[in-house]
């Protein structure tokens, strides 16, 4: 069967990133990251016989217009996408224009949005056939066999999907992928890898996700609605069997270990960075974490193994704060996870989140004062967002916090809560302030500056015009 995949265009013409827990627009960081769910996904289909090809549409800066054009060439009999929630309507909105071309061509949607929501889109955009709940990829695998073979659906576990009568179906749900080695790599060969280049740096890089799921209960994170609760682990052999097929296939040497939180499992990090040692591969990487997972000696251990830059969840400088977003952190963490990490070599990032529930203006000014006071490299800052598939999509929906339901307007660089400490305009103007201060001064731009490479001198230039916007 062929079977399009698609990052779609957004009507607006933005650039969409829509991977799991995070979707969100082209960031401060001018860069779009390698669709690892598209991939997989592909995989997964390739390997089962499917005749497959993938649109990075964002990537490619496909139109509308062109993308309806690639459609009519490769003439799918099924096309799946992902989707996010601030670019919801646009993305549902694909099935009807899918429809207009061939109105035999099934359609199926994946993500956090639609898994959380799925009954409410699929009454809202009828010419959705399919949607896919949680991890995409054994799901698409099925409604392509019974599509192709012409089966019933309705054993199908995992999907939400339309019987003959019109009525929808939300079958159970299906349990997560118990052996993520037996996945095939992903199917990288479908996408230009070209397009994907590390921010400052100008380098090309893939995902490796060696990991999935997370054990912690962050209240405004929807990591659990795609990849559930409990970690799940590639043997440490069949990652680096995937990093080296890259090395050799794609010629690329930096990666992003995507993970819902990499250093859940310090052992296991400890096994893996053993192995890129012992073998011999020379690689670059980043990654994230927790700042109450990290210790000194597995930190130097990633460093010696090629990790040169980790990122942080620091989220507020407020205890208060934390402990109502359910965090599970302490503020002093994480002075010793920066302190540590630059000890053993490593550049440090650190992720805020202005505009939580107890957030006060007091609170903000402490994030602010502390983001500055930690010796980052790098900080982002981001608006509190109500994602749905989060616990506080749920408890902002109950409290009224949320007084227009356009999800257009949930993006990460945007306060729209309105919480009862503090106003959405004073979190968006606070977070602009955080920009202003963290780097517009002489030790941050210094610490900027080192990180660029020549190859990214372009995409620095375009960073720190991203930088002069967000900080308006």
């Amino acid at each position: 069967m062929k079977v399009l995949l698609l990052n779609p265009p957004a009507r607006d013409n933005k650039k969409f990133i829509r991977e799991g827990r995070c979707t969100q627009e082209q960031g401060v960081w001018a860069t779009l990251w390698p669709p690892v769910s598209l991939a997989m996904t592909g995989a997964v289909l390739e390997k089962n016989d499917h005749d497959v090809r993938i649109l990075d549409c964002a990537a490619e800066a496909m139109t509308w217009e062109e993308l309806k054009s690639e459609i009519n060439k490769f003439k799918p009999g099924f096309v799946v996408w992902s989707t996010g929630t601030p670019s919801i309507q646009s993305d549902l909105s694909l099935a009807l224009e899918i429809r207009q071309i061939d109105s035999g061509i099934s359609t199926a949607v994946f993500g956090t949005h639609v898994t959380a929501l799925d009954s409410q889109c699929m009454s809202q955009f009828p010419s959705i056939d399919f949607i896919i709940r949680n991890e995409p990829e054994m799901s698409v695998l099925d409604v392509a066999h019974s599509l192709q073979n012409g089966k019933s659906f309705e054993n199908i576990p995992g999907i939400t999907f339309r019987n003959n009568d019109g009525e929808i179906i939300a079958n159970p749900a299906r349990p997560f992928i118990e052996d993520i080695d037996r996945l095939p790599y992903p199917a990288w060969h479908l996408l230009n890898t070209e397009n994907y280049t590390l921010p400052l740096k100008g380098k090309k890089f893939l995902i490796v996700a060696p990991q999935r799921g997370c054990p912690f209960k962050c209240s405004f994170c929807t990591c659990q609605t795609y990849y559930g609760d409990r970690l799940r682990k590639m043997s440490v052999e069949r990652v680096m069997d995937e990093i080296r097929h890259d090395i050799e296939r794609f010629e690329i040497s930096d990666f992003f270990f995507w993970s819902e939180t990499f250093v859940v499992d310090k052992s296991y990090v400890s096994d893996l960075c053993s192995a890129i040692i012992e073998k011999g591969l020379k690689i670059s990487w980043t990654c994230n974490s927790r700042v109450d997972l990290v210790d000194g000696s597995l930190l130097e251990l990633m460093s010696r193994a090629g990790c040169w830059m980790i990122s942080f969840g620091i989220e507020s400088g407020e205890q208060k704060v934390l402990d109502e977003a359910e965090k599970g952190i302490r503020v002093e963490q994480a002075y010793n996870a920066v302190r540590l990490a630059k000890q053993a070599g490593m550049k440090t990032a650190g992720h805020f989140i202005f505009g939580l529930p107890g957030e006060t203006e007091k609170s903000m000014q402490k994030t602010i004062a502390f983001s500055r006071e930690l010796g980052l490299d790098v900080a982002q800052f981001y608006s509190a967002v109500p994602f749905p598939g989060s616990r506080l999509y749920d408890r902002a929906v109950k409290e009224g916090w949320i007084r227009d339901f356009d999800f257009s307007c949930l993006r990460q660089d945007h306060a729209v809560m309105e919480i009862p400490t503090v106003s959405s305009q004073a979190v968006n103007s606070y977070r602009s302030r955080a920009y202003k201060k963290f780097y517009f001064n002489p030790s941050a731009c210094l610490r900027l500056f080192k990180l660029v490479e020549f190859k990214g001198l372009s995409m620095a230039w375009r960073t720190a015009r991203s930088f002069l916007n967000w900080s308006r």
